[in-house]
């Protein structure tokens, strides 16, 4: 009887410890926001990874299978976070690894744009000129692919929110930087913990810090519920479907938004890098998925995010 007491004793304060030291790494990302006196809103919680879980610690073996397979056929390097948003539950491989966003980063610009207008409203009514020094500030962007914007002309920025999300136009991005309040901008990054620009102007973020951004929109916990819904609208219209969206069926609808990123020397390609992340609405148990690929061959990253998103969603459907 003795011992069994002290088996149980001992079990339990094993299983209090491993519970607390659990318990420990959850923490709160809050608004942070100095004209609240009572209060301080919650944005986000962090929470430790679902490793342990039996089919999350499969699907994770899976994805690493997948991408040392692909290393062989010349994949550099590729980093994977899925965060189940019901349950917070997410697993990562390679997670923290920072890439340069690229065109992802047109989401950060979006969601400072909309706070403008939940403190100005009529913001994204306003009208701003397309003129002929943003037009060559865009064009003298290596490989890039150009933008629809005639020199001249005006656009509503809800406008050039659209076309930058939803075609990533490059000339709709260089125009609302422009104009951009960088207080909206910075404080975003301050508040949630991300580190801004190099001093060189360069900037890298892994996919699980990216998470953060869509994170914030769909619990609507920065922006209002009606611009969090915009904005989730918008990405759902992104015209990218070689990554994410083609490792799904076609009735499922995905928020995301691609980058793609071109190192050169001597105008010759050295290597590329591609991702595409987003909020897949499986059923009523949506997922984040963010998968940032490295490479020389930009079909194969391709290939590489659409067996990613497969594999993810084929575990979904299986449990």
């Amino acid at each position: 009887m003795l011992g069994s007491i002290i088996g149980y004793v001992v079990g339990f304060n094993k299983e209090h410890s491993i519970l607390v030291k659990e318990l420990n790494k959850l923490y709160p990302i809050r608004l942070n926001n100095q004209s609240y006196k009572f209060i301080n809103p919650l944005l986000v919680y962090i929470i430790p990874s679902a490793d342990q879980d039996s089919h999350l610690s499969s699907l994770k073996n899976k994805i690493s299978d997948l991408i040392s397979a692909e290393k062989q056929k010349g994949l550099i390097k590729a980093s994977v976070f899925m965060l189940d948003l019901n349950q917070g539950r997410w697993i990562g491989v390679n997670e923290n690894e920072v890439y340069p966003p690229a065109s992802m980063f047109k989401v950060v610009i979006m969601v400072a744009y909309f706070k403008g207008e939940e403190q100005i409203p009529g913001l994204l009514d306003e009208k701003l000129i397309y003129t002929k020094d943003i037009d060559e500030k865009t064009k003298s962007r290596a490989f890039n692919p150009g933008t629809n914007l005639q020199v001249g002309m005006d656009y509503k920025i809800s406008e050039l929110i659209n076309r930058m999300i939803i075609d990533s136009d490059n000339g709709a991005e260089e125009l609302l930087v422009s104009h951009m309040d960088r207080d909206f901008f910075n404080a975003l990054f301050s508040m949630l913990n991300i580190k801004d620009f190099a001093a060189d102007g360069s900037f890298f973020i892994s996919p699980r810090q990216y998470s953060l951004f869509f994170r914030i929109i769909y619990n609507a916990t920065y922006l209002n519920a009606d611009l969090s819904e915009r904005a989730l609208d918008i990405l759902s219209n992104t015209t990218f479907n070689d990554g994410l969206v083609a490792g799904v069926p076609d009735n499922i609808v995905i928020a995301h938004k691609f980058g793609e990123y071109i190192s050169s020397k001597d105008n010759k390609i050295t290597n590329m890098e591609l991702h595409d992340c987003g909020i897949i609405y499986y059923k009523d148990t949506p997922y984040f998925l963010c998968v940032m690929t490295d490479g020389n061959n930009l079909n194969e990253l391709k290939s590489v995010i659409k067996n990613i998103s497969s594999l993810v969603y084929q575990n979904y459907q299986a449990n």
